[in-house]
């Protein structure tokens, strides 16, 4: 159990870390990375929003907006499991 504790701790510091790398980068270095992998920006931004948004869903522990159980939403997510 111990393990699980510090595996948990070193995620999270992980995922911190991560976003504080991301919250330094300016809007135009972010743009740019998607475009140099190939990516569309507003579909990336898409993607990132829905995956939130599900994220978000899951640990609600109220009941899902209607907004979210609509054909469209669950299409666009099955569209994140490419």
């Amino acid at each position: 159990m111990a393990n699980k504790k510090t595996d948990d701790e070193r995620l999270e510091r992980l995922m911190n870390q991560l976003a504080d790398s991301v919250l330094g980068l300016s809007d135009d270095a972010i743009l740019a990375e998607v475009r140099d992998e190939g990516e569309d920006p507003d579909e990336e931004a898409e993607r990132t929003r829905l995956v939130l948004l599900e994220v978000s869903r899951a640990a609600s522990d109220g009941p899902c907006s209607e907004s979210v159980q609509t054909p469209t939403h669950r299409q666009k997510m099955a569209s994140l499991k490419r």
